[in-house]
């Protein structure tokens, strides 16, 4: 059964997508040297489809190192894919390209989505980005540029479809238990005070919204693993 709790970090800007449950998250996975980039439920194991909600992301940017080069993209049925170079480390995504949503005015939002696949690099190379203390630890450090972020709510989704808040302690650090087998998924958010935009795309605030996925080898096995 899912453990579901209600009010996810893009709850408000998916109200202003008609259709679209409040849960939906922007995430990648790894296989091999491809990338993917799935945006759905990963609590539900739904992906969105090309043609339909995904092509919402319309101009994410992955990459890898530290430069930040973007790689190559095609579209599939369900994912946005980039083929990895060789010894590739940890994979990023950004995804600036959504317009602003929200009634005018003070509550005019810019939506910024960021995702991270891997935990071996103990490095921030996004705005906001949740940042392994050791490669393949369990305790993580919440960055926004640079900075720890305290008291900030972390959202995990483990392998058995079940999810649990925790929140950064007053350094920025929060520990997931990892006691299963497969991919964890964990989700944060910040919202800041800081307009810009022009026209149509003026806004009041920006919503940075990021995601951190890896998997364990090894624990407690589970059906769908």
């Amino acid at each position: 059964m899912h453990h579901r709790l209600p009010g996810l970090a893009l709850a408000s800007l998916l109200a202003s997508l008609p259709g679209l449950a409040s849960a939906h998250q922007l995430w990648l996975e790894r296989e091999g040297s491809t990338a993917r980039a799935y945006f759905g439920e990963p609590v539900e194991d739904l992906r969105e489809r090309s043609g339909g909600l995904l092509d919402r992301i319309a101009t994410p940017r992955i990459f890898v190192g530290e430069g930040g080069q973007p790689l190559a993209l095609r579209r599939t049925e369900n994912a946005i894919e980039a083929t990895l170079p060789a010894g590739a480390g940890d994979v990023r995504l950004v995804e600036e390209g959504l317009a602003p949503f929200g009634r005018s005015g003070a509550e005019k939002t810019k939506a910024v989505l960021l995702a991270r696949e891997g935990r071996n690099e103990t490095r921030a190379a996004m705005e906001l980005e949740l940042v392994p203390l050791t490669p393949g630890g369990k305790q993580f450090t919440l960055f926004l540029r640079g900075q720890p972020l305290p008291r900030a709510e972390v959202t995990v989704v483990a392998p058995p479809r079940w999810e649990r808040r925790l929140r950064t302690d007053g350094e920025g650090r929060v520990t997931f238990d990892t006691p299963w087998a497969g991919r964890y998924v964990a989700e944060v958010a910040h919202v800041e005070n800081t307009p810009g935009g022009e026209g149509d795309g003026t806004y009041a605030r920006r919503r940075l919204v990021s995601t951190l996925s890896f998997t364990v080898e090894e624990g407690i096995p589970w059906a769908g693993h």
